[in-house]
């Protein structure tokens, strides 16, 4: 896929309100080198929800009704993760900012791989809800081997996880959206089921980072 990055969400995720030209400049710099560096890549499957080993009451509210589950693991590759640990050596700013456009990249190549899956259950008759990821409310990161290997991800789109379940390439994203025959809407993401909610950045500034 083709990125086209929103300054403004860049902008956004270095906790700027783009009032500073430099600032803004800088995320534009970002914004074309991201669009340049970036490799998006996905990897879906469709399984029954018991073929992984889910824990938390979340996760169960989210698949409340669903009897199958798909399994999501995208990235922006290796080179994004190379060119932010290099620009941290010359411009921490410029490294925030290409840090900011790859989440900005990540979240619209979930969204892509988001729509690839509801469009394939759409046409078998079926319904789909939003992504959910470990991290999320009290699904832990522990999770992320067993979805790597279920998507077997680390051959085919280059995605591993650390013993510490850290994905790298950093830039990358895990997610279960649950399928089911009747409509169904899952469990909304937000600040209430985040596990990072009480240090996060942009609560204490009034704001939210949009998951």
């Amino acid at each position: 896929m083709k990125l086209k990055l929103d300054v403004s969400e860049v902008l956004r995720y270095m906790g700027h309100g783009g009032e500073d030209a430099h600032i803004t400049q800088t995320a534009q710099h970002a914004i074309a080198r991201m669009e340049q560096l970036a490799a998006p890549r996905w990897r879906w499957v469709e399984c029954a929800p018991d073929a992984l080993p889910l824990s938390g009451k979340d996760i169960r509210r989210h698949l409340a009704g669903c009897d199958r589950m798909a399994v999501l693991c995208a990235t922006l590759g290796a080179a994004v993760d190379r060119e932010i640990r290099l620009t941290e050596h010359r411009s921490m700013l410029l490294a925030l900012a290409l840090d900011a456009a790859a989440g900005e990249a990540i979240e619209k190549v979930c969204d892509a791989a988001e729509a690839e899956i509801r469009e394939a259950i759409t046409q078998s008759g079926r319904f789909l809800t939003g992504r959910y990821s470990p991290g999320y409310g009290d699904l832990p990161l522990s999770l992320q081997p067993e979805l790597l290997t279920l998507c077997d991800a680390p051959r085919r789109i280059g995605l591993s996880v650390t013993p510490t379940n850290i994905l790298t390439p950093r830039k990358s994203v895990t997610a279960l959206l649950g399928i089911s025959v009747h409509p169904v809407s899952g469990h909304a993401r937000g600040c209430g089921t985040c596990g990072l909610s009480a240090d996060c950045p942009y609560r204490k500034r009034g704001t939210h980072c949009g998951a």
